[in-house]
């Protein structure tokens, strides 16, 4: 016979867990919203004057620092989205007696390699996206005015465009093979 404190404890857990997840994707469309006004702001005043054409340079550092906001949070969700699928609910679904193929994270995650994850993929392809027409902008407008410092940032921007996917991709793999 189950425990009826048994449940309220895992109940009170998932429930957290679902809380957090919310505010997860709550945080992600702030950071999603904040990215966009940032660089926004950043082409409109590189645009407003010739003179501050290289503040484009600062595209590509705020495009990264967002996407890792993002993608970390992307991450958390992750780690607590397994952990209610391999740990909670087959445990709630032990102890009352009920399939675990109707738990939610459980039936989520079975219909959710049916349909692909494209925003995390959207928020990489942003980030080089922003670091790609901002250098190549400068590097044909600004290529007599700043050379030390548009080599300099476009090695430092590259590479931590190229690290920041590395690691997404290597999480995204090793998410996929420690399925069960």
């Amino acid at each position: 016979m189950a425990n009826a404190n048994d449940i309220a404890h895992l109940e009170r857990i998932r429930q957290d867990a679902r809380d957090e997840i919310k505010r997860r994707i709550e945080q992600r469309d702030k950071y999603s919203i904040q990215l966009s006004i940032a660089l926004g702001a950043i082409v409109a005043v590189a645009f407003s004057s010739s003179d501050l054409r290289m503040v484009l340079i600062a595209a590509p550092l705020v495009s990264i620092y967002f996407t890792i906001l993002i993608l970390y949070s992307y991450r958390i969700h992750t780690a607590l989205t397994d952990y209610l699928r391999k740990k909670i609910e087959p445990e709630l679904a032990q102890r009352c007696g009920t399939p675990r193929d109707i738990e939610l994270e459980t039936y989520y995650h079975r219909k959710s390699k049916e349909m692909p994850g494209i925003r995390q993929g959207f928020f990489l392809v942003a980030l080089w996206v922003a670091s790609i027409l901002s250098l190549v902008y400068l590097w044909l407008a600004e290529r007599d005015i700043g050379m030390p410092v548009l080599i300099v940032a476009t090695v430092l921007y590259v590479l931590a465009d190229l690290y920041i996917c590395y690691f997404y991709i290597k999480g995204r793999i090793a998410g996929t093979n420690a399925e069960t």
